[in-house]
């Protein structure tokens, strides 16, 4: 698989597709889509990190950002944002 933060808007609608159809929500809270979260993170091969152990937080750059917000979007078909999961718990890493 290639880069998803190099796909076209086509390609990413199709990855968002086809994960869609392997995950669903089961539920609308946090603990739920943190796990979504971290299973898109794995199969696409990002480099941002989930901390559960102490705080909830991400580890993440702006662009993995936007890519996940929209995948979230796929999913749900509103706008949920990671500073809302996280409860603002954002570390941003530079490339």
């Amino acid at each position: 698989m290639g880069n998803v933060l190099r796909y076209s808007r086509k390609q990413l609608d199709r990855a968002f597709k086809d994960f869609a159809k392997k995950e669903t929500l089961g539920s609308n809270d946090i603990s739920e889509w943190v796990r979504l979260i971290n299973d898109f993170i794995y199969e696409f091969g990002l480099k941002s990190e989930v901390n559960e152990i102490d705080k909830l937080s991400i580890t993440t750059n702006k662009e993995e950002q936007i890519v996940i917000e929209k995948m979230m979007y796929a999913l749900e078909g509103t706008k949920t944002s990671l500073a809302y999961i996280f409860d603002g718990n954002i570390t941003y890493i530079e490339e």
